[in-house]
């Protein structure tokens, strides 16, 4: 105990005894990228709700779910974006919105991002993928180069 009457444990305690869930996240975007993955990006909240932001939760469905229904993702740490390269379908319609999370919960969800829609299959011929996607998947690329 210190001469003051509290032990350094229950400072660390009343901090988090007065500390709220983080604000909203800020700036939600949506970024396809090679056709295949997409990018979430997002500005930390603007106020971290008096403790440290120890991850992100990103809300994310398609055209056809009823946002009730969205699936949640968990992401460790204070970045400011995730690239999804596995959990999306192709040729799909995707929105996302980000919350924040400290040591007092989840704060609320950002407004959604514009959909963003992929594209079909991965292609070998990563420098020819707009040229397929303009072929309209016609399984055909430039130097004999095919979807795999």
């Amino acid at each position: 105990m210190h001469s003051f009457g509290a032990a350094i444990g229950d400072v660390e305690l009343l901090n988090l005894r007065n500390s709220q869930v983080p604000s909203i996240p800020r700036d939600p975007a949506a970024i396809l990228d090679r056709g295949i993955y997409v990018t979430v990006k997002w500005t930390e909240p603007g106020d971290n709700g008096g403790a440290d932001i120890t991850g992100y939760v990103i809300k994310y469905g398609d055209e056809y779910t009823d946002v009730d229904e969205y699936d949640d993702l968990s992401v460790d740490g204070n970045t400011t974006n995730f690239q999804f390269t596995r959990q999306l379908n192709e040729l799909t319609s995707y929105q996302f919105a980000v919350a924040a999370v400290n040591a007092a919960g989840r704060g609320e969800f950002s407004e959604f991002t514009d959909y963003v829609r992929t594209w079909e299959g991965k292609h070998r011929c990563s420098y020819h993928v707009r040229y397929c996607e303009l072929m309209r998947h016609s399984r055909i690329c430039s130097k004999n180069e095919t979807f795999r």
